[in-house]
């Protein structure tokens, strides 16, 4: 399920107890190389954040999947869909 309102209370807009927030997935694959993305973005206030992965640095993603959404859990998605609608 995705958050209510972005981490760390960073939207910008004040007493504000709901954002309509979406997540975004993305894949990108070459001969060797493998990114996953993952955004956050609120629809109003234009918060947004990104979380990325490359196959090339498993060292800084240790026990992450990278199929599933950091933001609300979400897996096995198709790359381009916003698993928030």
């Amino acid at each position: 399920m995705r958050p209510d309102q972005p981490p760390r209370d960073q939207c910008p807009l004040e007493n504000r107890s709901q954002c309509p927030l979406r997540c975004r997935y993305n894949h990108f694959e070459s001969a060797d190389l493998s990114i996953w993305t993952w955004e956050l973005k609120c629809l109003d206030c234009g918060y947004r954040e990104t979380i990325g992965y490359r196959n090339d640095e498993t060292e800084h993603w240790q026990g992450v999947d990278p199929n599933q959404c950091p933001f609300c859990q979400a897996c096995d998605l198709s790359p381009g869909r916003d698993p928030c609608q």
